[in-house]
């Protein structure tokens, strides 16, 4: 489980769920490093300079559709993003797709984005496993859901349990509804997604990436397995991990 007394938030001239993924504890007992790669919502809100140069992210992961980006760009001073769609644009799911259960909904998308998102996901894994890549960071809109798939391939790479994968993405609730309720009053998103979800959707339940990661599980042998489907190197996944383990 993990240690609920150590706080991995992350302040970053104010931008919601900015968290560091350094000090998660591998299932072989080691930890991820601090410092060194980290999730948030969009950047794009980020007005502090000084903050993003002290921060120092070498490699900007951008996961937002093309008119997310296009309509909430980011700021200058945030050098050579790399946008990296785990969904295509606009994509949702019909109508009679959706589960009224907030767990089986959400995992019903994650489970979409290994397959939509496959190729995206290969690109950042391939990216990550150089040398030149840290501090890294990834974002979607809210830091929950496209950003919450990524952060648990990784997590998974690194040999993260199940479980504390699962902890990890449920630290991201209160935030997103903080960060929904503010932007309700700032930001025009019509008909976006985000800005229309129920309060039990946009607080990341664990249950959903529980239950996402068991047919992962059940369907791939688990997400790290699913990566190797993906012609990601073996060589390339251990690169990643001699990088980001203590």
């Amino acid at each position: 489980m993990i240690d609920k007394t150590i706080d991995r938030s992350v302040e970053l001239g104010g931008v919601y769920n900015v968290r560091d993924l350094g000090g998660m504890v591998t299932q072989d007992g080691r930890s991820v490093r601090k410092g060194m790669l980290f999730r948030a919502s969009s950047l794009h809100r980020l007005t502090d300079e000084q903050a993003w140069s002290e921060f120092g992210a070498t490699t900007v992961f951008d996961l937002r559709y093309r008119s997310e980006l296009d309509a909430f760009p980011l700021p200058a001073f945030i050098d050579s993003p790399i946008h990296a769609p785990i969904l295509p644009q606009q994509w949702q799911r019909g109508q009679a797709e959706i589960s009224p259960d907030p767990n089986e909904h959400l995992a019903d998308v994650y489970n979409v984005m290994l397959d939509l998102g496959a190729a995206t996901m290969r690109d950042i894994v391939e990216l990550l496993a150089q040398g030149e890549a840290f501090p890294a960071i990834f974002f979607c809109m809210a830091g929950k859901d496209r950003t919450g798939f990524v952060a648990a391939v990784l997590l998974s790479l690194l040999g993260v349990s199940d479980e504390d994968i699962a902890d990890d993405f449920a630290l991201s609730g209160d935030e997103v509804v903080a960060l929904v309720r503010w932007l309700r009053t700032r930001e025009d998103f019509e008909n976006h997604p985000m800005m229309n979800q129920t309060d039990d959707l946009l607080r990341a339940p664990r249950g959903a990436m529980e239950l996402f990661l068991a047919r992962a599980y059940l369907e791939h042998g688990g997400l790290h397995k699913w990566v190797l489907t993906l012609n990601v190197p073996n060589e390339s996944i251990e690169a990643l991990r001699s990088q980001l383990l203590n």
